[in-house]
């Protein structure tokens, strides 16, 4: 029995296989097309795909802005020259007063010398003559000095008795400190530095004898320096009064921000009602209280007013195509110099620097910015990577730039110019 297989019988996979024989479209034509769309892939994927993008980093220059101001105090009848700016001078006047007690009394040494042998030793090959009182002070500052005088023969030595003073080099008493132990080295301070090393003094025995016992006597010097602790402690407490002033000023006027010319000439210290207990001159005291008053006047200037005066003035003369960075402009950038001053001070005469930075302004809304841009594109598109940061490096408008490649193994920008975005930063 003979079976036919109908159209429907057929696998469908040799169905679709007959079809594509029955197409039309010879077998060349396929591998065109393939060729083609590889070929139109490549140029999409290296010609019309890659792209660049460059970060600007814009650069900055400082400029700064001189201007000599008049402070003025109010009232004052100056005569200043005409079309200068001039600002008010305000004084700030305070008043201290301080009471203290004053320990620091001369000692009157009361207690014993201690006394030794010293021996001096000359290695020298010159003789030395030594009066008597000669002194001759150890590494400690303790001094003693010889009670007779000596000759010693070049390459010598002499031992002569020697007795502490009372007070050493620092002013403070010896008494028992003069009890030193053998072997210590003296060196003779009117000798120079050179012969100091060639003749000097030891005592090979210790020093004995020396009690430490003083009382306090009050001195004309004690008073002097009584005088300058008490007029030091005045000036710090003003100081700290006009300080507190200063910032209760500023509090209350949010807008203003005063600042002090602390130069010795423009400062007023008058010191009143010193009592310093001069009727126990020569008596046996340990401490006195002494009490005295101080005017104080410094003079002060709004220095925000003239930082808003020189900004302004710094605005005025930035040129098209930069822009004032103002966050660079503040009051620590303020440079401020007195040059004159009236005698009364009725006025003062300042130069004031202000310095900042100003920045090409290169974003695509500015006329610049938009000309900048397509600079760059024009000259480094095509380009390599290093050739084009070398090249917009070089530009007087950039302090840094970056570029950013795709795909990121490319190593040259696009010829296209449409395909490369500058980014100001």
């Amino acid at each position: 029995m003979v079976s036919f297989m109908t159209e429907s019988d057929v696998p469908p996979q040799k169905s679709v296989l007959r079809s594509l024989k029955r197409l039309p479209l010879p077998r060349i034509r396929i591998f065109f097309l393939c060729g083609f769309s590889v070929l139109l892939f490549l140029f999409v994927m290296l010609h019309l795909l890659p792209s660049a993008q460059i970060r600007i980093w814009p650069r900055e220059d400082t400029i700064s802005q001189t201007a000599n101001i008049f402070l003025v105090s109010s009232g004052a009848l100056a005569t200043i020259p005409p079309r200068v700016r001039m600002m008010q001078l305000t004084p700030i006047v305070v008043t201290a007063d301080r009471a203290m007690t004053f320990d620091q009394i001369s000692k009157k040494f009361i207690g014993e010398s201690a006394v030794l042998d010293m021996t001096v030793i000359n290695t020298s090959l010159e003789e030395y003559a030594l009066r008597k009182g000669t002194r001759f002070v150890n590494q400690a500052g303790t001094v003693f000095r010889i009670q007779d005088p000596v000759f010693i023969s070049a390459t010598g030595e002499v031992t002569v008795r020697a007795q502490a003073d009372d007070l050493d080099i620092y002013k403070e008493i010896i008494g028992d400190r003069g009890n030193v132990p053998a072997g210590l080295k003296w060196e003779m301070y009117g000798l120079s530095a050179e012969e100091r090393k060639l003749v000097y003094g030891e005592n090979r025995v210790a020093g004995t004898g020396g009690i430490t016992a003083y009382t306090t006597i009050l001195q004309e010097e004690d008073l002097e320096g009584a005088k300058r602790l008490l007029e030091q402690e005045l000036l710090a407490t003003a100081k700290q009064l006009v300080e507190e002033e200063r910032l209760l000023r500023n509090t209350n006027s949010p807008e203003k921000f005063y600042d002090i010319l602390y130069y010795p000439e423009l400062t007023r210290a008058e010191f009143s009602d010193f009592q310093l207990q001069r009727q126990f001159l020569g008596e046996e005291v340990r401490s006195i209280p002494i009490k005295g008053e101080m005017t104080y006047t410094v003079y002060t200037y709004d220095a925000q007013e003239i930082l808003d005066l020189l900004t302004e003035e710094l605005r005025s003369h930035i040129q098209p195509g930069k822009e004032l960075l103002t966050e660079t402009l503040s009051l620590e950038r303020l440079v401020v110099h007195v040059i004159d001053y009236e005698d009364d001070l009725s006025w003062i005469k300042l130069t004031v620097d202000l310095s900042g930075k100003e920045r090409y302004v290169l974003d695509s809304f500015s006329p610049l910015g938009v000309r900048f841009g397509k600079r760059v594109r024009g000259e480094v598109a095509g380009l390599l990577k290093d050739d084009a940061l070398r090249i917009i490096g070089n530009m007087p408008e950039v302090k840094k730039t970056e570029i950013s490649l795709w795909p990121p193994w490319t190593a040259s920008i696009s010829a296209i110019p449409s395909h490369i975005s500058v980014v100001p930063q």
